[in-house]
């Protein structure tokens, strides 16, 4: 009878999240590894854990030497340039990572530097669809974007997509990639409640049919739909 009662209860719960990892029988979801994504939604706004995107715009201060001071865009390569640094890597760091950076290399023309750096503004930022949707390729990312909307975003559905088995692959910053499936045909049937929510650069997969080996989504048709990201982060993985 308690065995009973605990399963029912952890149905409810995973209906209730919209995903499904092993156990009481009925999986409509199964995770891949532990990805940030699959937790409720983060803050919209830039914070600690904010990683720096194409076209931010920056404001970096230098405290004790206020004529280095400059608010800079990140270029479309990924870059800043700074009069005591040169060109210098921005996306794919946090503020806090960048300022460490900035530090590094002005130490070489700045005596004991100190540096702030604050995100402003934040660029045009994507996600990326492919597989068996309309129109593959990269849908702009808008606060709170569910996988379902992405794809409609994409033109939606074919009619050979196995929507009980998106992919929802994340770009890691050491350059890997994170991987859980996600089961939309129960969002599309209202049996269960959509809660993930979309951050920069990551992909959607809508396979054609069951697909075990993540290798080889990555391998075979990320590297497609992502072709012009910077060599950091996601592009880091990239390799043929």
């Amino acid at each position: 009878m308690l065995s009973r009662a605990f399963c029912t209860t952890a149905r409810l719960g995973l209906v209730l999240i919209g995903f499904v990892g092993a156990g009481c029988g009925q999986p409509p979801m199964t995770r891949i590894g532990t990805i940030p994504a699959l937790q409720p939604s983060p803050p919209t706004e830039p914070g600690p854990d904010y990683r720096i995107q194409l076209g931010d715009q920056l404001t970096i201060r230098f405290p004790f030497q206020p004529d280095m001071n400059a608010d800079v865009p990140v270029r479309p390569d990924g870059r800043i340039t700074l009069a005591p640094t040169g060109e210098i890597v921005a996306v794919g760091l946090t503020s806090t990572e960048l300022e460490e950076q900035i530090i590094s290399k002005a130490s070489e023309h700045l005596r004991n530097p100190r540096v702030t750096v604050v995100v402003t503004k934040t660029g045009t930022q994507f996600v990326y669809v492919g597989g068996e949707v309309g129109h593959p390729g990269a849908v702009v990312l808008v606060p709170g974007m569910t996988l379902l909307q992405a794809v409609l975003g994409s033109g939606g559905f074919k009619t050979t997509a196995r929507r009980d088995s998106v992919l929802l692959i994340v770009p890691t910053p050491d350059g890997r990639f994170e991987t859980a499936r996600v089961n939309l045909q129960s969002v599309i049937d209202a049996t269960a409640l959509e809660r993930v929510r979309l951050r920069p650069n990551e992909v959607i997969y809508v396979p054609k049919t069951w697909i075990a080996d993540m290798d080889d989504v990555v391998n075979l048709y990320v590297a497609g739909l992502i072709p012009a990201l910077p060599n950091v982060g996601v592009g880091a993985s990239l390799s043929q």
